[in-house]
């Protein structure tokens, strides 16, 4: 099996509007139609994680769009969207508003996490690292493991095994049912030959993930280590 750590490694985050301070619409007189503009932004935004949900892209693509042509100023739009066009492997576009969501909220950890993971998927590994290290800083950060987890991604790229270790099992201190750290642990302790840490590590997300992309590849890596089966 070739070696595909970002196919089956990196994770991005999107959050909803739940949770984000969100007004109610307001009978006050709205004259120059911003508050109109607002909460059809909004609508459109809810419309196009709902076709996100049901990965319907290209309608999700067009209500994102549209969201931050009526209201282009909200960093969770702009991160969203970097998000889509991330998963739909457009990568200069993911980057692009991924960083326009860092300039409209620079404290914006879950856009800085995002964006790094972008860099990664773009294989410019040293700014991915810098990028998760920055997003690490942000106390706003709502996934701490996730960036722990792309993190020891990236140093493995890098050949920093000993980097990558601590980070993957730092993810796995915060979040124990990670099949993809434990996965990608594994791939770093075959690179250092340590064959029998590393069917257990591939033992574990096979275990926690049977029937997904970590597990069905942890099998995968067991046939080749020792002669183990799906």
């Amino acid at each position: 099996m070739s070696r595909r750590p970002i196919a089956l490694a990196i994770l991005v985050v999107v959050l909803t509007l739940a949770g984000c301070g969100a007004s109610k619409p307001s009978s006050r007189v709205d004259p120059d139609g911003k508050e109109m503009k607002t909460l059809q932004a909004r609508a459109a935004y809810e419309r196009g994680l709902a076709h996100m949900g049901e990965a319907q892209h290209g309608l999700a693509l067009g209500a994102l769009q549209e969201a931050l042509q009526l209201d282009p100023g909200v960093a969770l739009y702009a991160n969203t969207l970097g998000v889509l066009l991330l998963h739909l492997q457009q990568l200069e576009g993911a980057l692009a508003w991924l960083r326009r969501a860092l300039e409209l909220d620079p404290a914006y950890g879950d856009a800085q996490l995002n964006y790094a993971s972008a860099l990664a998927e773009a294989r410019r590994w040293d700014e991915a690292v810098d990028g998760y290290r920055r997003a690490l800083r942000m106390p706003t950060l709502t996934t701490p493991h996730v960036a722990h987890h792309n993190l020891g991604v990236a140093l493995y790229n890098l050949k920093r095994y000993n980097q990558a270790e601590e980070s993957l099992r730092f993810a796995l201190s915060l979040e124990p049912q990670m099949s993809g750290a434990y996965f990608n642990l594994g791939l770093v302790l075959v690179a250092e030959n340590r064959p029998a840490e590393a069917r257990a590590a591939f033992r574990k997300a096979r275990e926690l993930a049977p029937d997904g992309p970590f597990g069905k590849a942890a099998a995968e890596r067991l046939k080749v280590l020792g002669g183990e089966g799906g």
